[in-house]
């Protein structure tokens, strides 16, 4: 069975990052905290899977008006932008209308 978009993320960054951590609010704010940990730890991603995991963000309805009273999401909309720009950088603008299957927790 293929990994889900999220969990290979985690799994192949380098270095890795932690898909689902306990303990870090709810569950829809998984994705968040993966995006952070990946900026934080300035972790690299291959191309072929760096700019679906973009385009899952980029692509969803909320991401032209985001909540920024929201500070996950505040921070979510610098994270987006701080990882789109580490090596291998990524155009966000170019990934919409890219079609990704996302079955995780939906990125609010």
């Amino acid at each position: 069975m293929a990994k889900r978009l999220f969990q290979r993320v985690a799994d192949e960054a380098k270095p890795p990052a932690i898909w689902g951590r306990p303990g870090c609010g709810p569950p829809d704010y998984a994705a968040y905290v993966l995006l952070d940990d990946l900026v934080e730890s300035g972790a690299w991603l291959d191309l072929e899977l760096k700019r679906p995991f973009l385009a899952a963000w980029v692509n969803d309805e909320d991401f032209d008006n985001p909540d920024l009273n929201d500070p996950i999401v505040a921070l979510g909309q610098s994270d987006l932008r701080k990882f789109a720009a580490m090596d291998p950088v990524v155009d966000l603008e170019s990934l919409r209308g890219m079609k990704v299957y996302v079955i995780e927790p939906y990125l609010r």
